[in-house]
């Protein structure tokens, strides 16, 4: 508590904060190792769902993103300070895949994701960046993100209805939070609803702290090994169009929260490589598909202090919690309608996203060629219209909608 004191107190005596200026250099390399728990925090909410949804391991999750956070530092040379968490936009084909085949088979898919982060790294490389711009504008950009959120709202819902009481206070909590909470705790509405809603299923009596007993302090993560099939490849790995989608736009985002050009220095295409990496390098051990996480682009905003060595510390804290079992126990420990809860308040946000995308680009919807690229995209992915490829081999709508939404915008006339 002295140390978090001291931190306040350095917040309050500079002059530049409210400027914008990077505040980095005025805490101890002491005092940024105990920032870098922030992001941890910022993250830990969201991050966790993927696990708990999809049935992967919790312990190996927080393993991936921490080990994988690291190794974009690298790739980019410590240029660009972001945070890597599972992809929301996995949930789908994960579910699919896990149901069919299982989920060692799924791990195939997302080590086949990464594969295509490299080789679109590569080709960013080759035709630059304002091409890759062309190729994904915010007509296709801003649909795409909307039917993540929308795709996966029904499950949310399914959730929520188990008990609305418990996945309203939990929904209600974080709005509260978002809205009216100041500091560091404003940007972490996910780990207040969380906790909010698992205290009071506490009281209702619906959590068993039975598995959490049992758990040892100590361990090792929840680590498996992939099995390799083209059925899950082909199911699980085109979801990568739309993680790519979402990265390219949390790099920019970071550039200009910092006032860095990234696109120049380190480029996208490193940012693509050691997210790459990072993809490989979690389905190698059981982990979901990594990507840049908004969240901890809030925590940049919000302390001024864009030093990529704290939000590094953020992802050893990580690794450090996935060899502590019993922490994965209590996640596990969660009650489906508090998840269902906050899913609304995520899900909705993912949409909302791509909305904003579109509104903030000025996008013409007058333009009938607009209309039909968002019209197209929205229907087929909502819709869900998946396409059987061959036997045990299946395109979800997600997919589909993003192809589409790709070929429409580069064949339809200004």
């Amino acid at each position: 508590m002295a140390e978090l004191e001291k931190i306040n107190q350095v917040i309050k005596e500079c002059e530049d904060f409210k400027a914008g200026a990077d505040l980095s250099d005025n805490f101890s390399k002491g005092q940024q190792v105990f920032l870098g728990l922030q992001h941890t925090l910022a993250m830990f909410g969201a991050c966790i769902l993927i696990p708990i949804i999809t049935g992967l391991s919790v312990s190996a999750t927080l393993f991936a993103a921490g080990a994988g956070t690291l190794l974009f530092h690298l790739m980019t040379k410590g240029k660009v300070p972001a945070f890597l968490g599972s992809s929301f936009a996995f949930v789908a084909p994960l579910l699919l895949a896990g149901e069919r085949l299982g989920l060692q088979y799924a791990q195939a898919g997302i080590i086949g994701a990464g594969i295509v982060y490299l080789a679109v790294g590569y080709l960013v490389k080759r035709i630059g960046p304002d091409n890759v711009a062309k190729i994904f504008p915010p007509i296709v950009t801003g649909p795409i993100i909307m039917i993540i959120g929308l795709g996966l709202a029904p499950i949310g819902i399914q959730w929520a209805s188990e008990n609305w009481l418990v996945a309203i206070v939990t929904l209600g909590t974080a709005v509260v939070v978002n809205v009216w909470a100041k500091g560091f705790i404003k940007v972490v509405p996910v780990i207040c609803g969380l906790g909010v809603g698992y205290i009071l299923s506490v009281v209702l009596g619906l959590v068993d702290f039975s598995t959490v007993r049992e758990a040892s302090v100590l361990g090792l993560p929840g680590f498996t090994a992939p099995k390799f099939g083209w059925t899950a490849i082909l199911i699980v790995t085109p979801a990568a169009i739309v993680s790519l989608l979402e990265h390219i736009g949390d790099v920019l985002a970071i550039g200009s929260t910092t006032g860095r050009d990234v696109k120049r220095d380190p480029g996208i295409d490193p940012t693509l490589y050691g997210g790459g990496l990072a993809t490989i390098l979690s389905g190698l051990v059981g982990g979901p598909s990594l990507t840049t996480y908004g969240e901890n682009i809030g925590v940049l905003a919000l302390t001024r202090i864009y030093a990529t060595f704290v939000v590094s510390m953020g992802a050893v804290w990580a690794i450090s919690l996935s060899f502590i079992p019993k922490v994965e126990a209590a996640i596990h420990s969660i009650p489906i309608p508090v998840i269902g809860g906050i899913s609304v308040l995520l899900y909705g946000m993912i949409a909302a996203v791509g909305v904003r995308t579109v509104v903030e680009n000025r996008v013409n919807l007058v333009k009938p060629r607009n209309l039909i690229v968002a019209s197209v995209i929205l229907v087929l992915g909502v819709g869900g219209a998946s396409f059987t490829i061959s036997e045990g081999i299946e395109m979800s709508g997600m997919v589909v909608a993003a192809l589409a939404g790709v070929i429409l915008n580069l064949i339809l006339p200004e």
